[in-house]
């Protein structure tokens, strides 16, 4: 059963939505900013770059040791991705929503520094950012 994202905005083919899991986005998210309760490690930053998301916030997961609960954001920065991370302090992991709406920026890439994304800004604040793009 696939998961049911629940969009947050639209404008034209772009949207920000919501997943408990990245494993639930497939190629109709393209366009899409994608708020998700998963970790930001190698596994999401490929999955989500194979994609062509429009970019990614996630749980930094504790970031754990050598920052692999953040690894992903620097595949998705060489795919020109912008990627944050939130603390799992301020939200819960595995729950998208969470992650919109309590979610404390604990980690950005190169890409989402650039659009004015930084630690301790909200998700949602870092979401309307990369959606602006």
């Amino acid at each position: 059963m696939k998961e049911e994202h629940r969009i947050i905005r639209r404008s034209g083919e772009r949207r920000i939505i919501i997943a408990n899991s990245i494993a639930t986005i497939d190629e109709s998210n393209r366009n899409d900013v994608v708020i998700t309760g998963s970790h930001c490690g190698i596994n999401v930053g490929e999955y989500a770059s194979n994609l062509g998301v429009r970019g990614v916030i996630g749980n930094d997961a504790g970031k754990g040791r050598d920052n692999a609960g953040i690894a992903g954001l620097e595949i998705l920065e060489r795919h020109g991705i912008p990627g944050a991370a939130v603390s799992t302090m301020s939200a819960r992991i595995g729950n998208g929503m969470s992650t919109y709406e309590e979610g404390i920026i604990s980690a950005a890439n190169e890409v989402a520094r650039g659009l004015g994304i930084a630690i301790g800004m909200s998700a949602r604040e870092a979401a309307d950012k990369i959606f602006e793009r």
